[in-house]
């Protein structure tokens, strides 16, 4: 979402459009609060698997509200997917429920990263602790080699 002005001078919120998906419109990604809190730009294998179909991509980013997941053949915005994926500097295995959120399809000439915004909707947690532990100890040691 952004802020815009109208005639009358007073902020709107406006939703920007992301490309044709054959689901719901999706949108922009934008604020924190859409994003389910700061994620961090790491790759790593997910594993997932929607209406029985098992599928891996890398994802993009990841945050403690949720991952981008790389693909040319993104779920339509809405589904749930089971996640799975590994911590690297633990090797602990996470597994979590998620709903598609948003989607960017590929389009050509532009140079937009194809794939899914997955929101969390369940971890345990022990899970969660795991996963906020390592984006805490991520942005540690990125500050201190910035």
């Amino acid at each position: 979402m952004s802020t815009a002005k109208s005639k009358s001078g007073k902020k709107t919120k406006t939703t920007a459009s992301r490309a044709k998906t054959d689901g719901p419109a999706t949108t922009e990604r934008g604020s924190k609060e859409d994003r389910g809190g700061h994620r961090i730009p790491i790759q790593l294998l997910v594993d997932y698997k929607s209406d029985g179909h098992f599928l891996f991509d890398f994802c993009r980013d990841l945050g403690t509200g949720g991952v981008f997941i790389e693909t040319r053949q993104p779920l339509a915005s809405g589904s749930m997917v089971d996640l799975t994926f590994t911590i690297p500097d633990s090797k602990e295995t996470l597994e979590t429920r998620g709903r598609v959120i948003w989607v960017q399809s590929e389009i050509p000439g532009k140079n937009l990263t194809p794939g899914m915004g997955v929101q969390f909707e369940s971890f345990d947690t022990s899970q969660r602790q795991v996963l906020e532990e390592f984006i805490r100890r991520y942005n540690e040691t990125a500050s201190r080699s910035a």
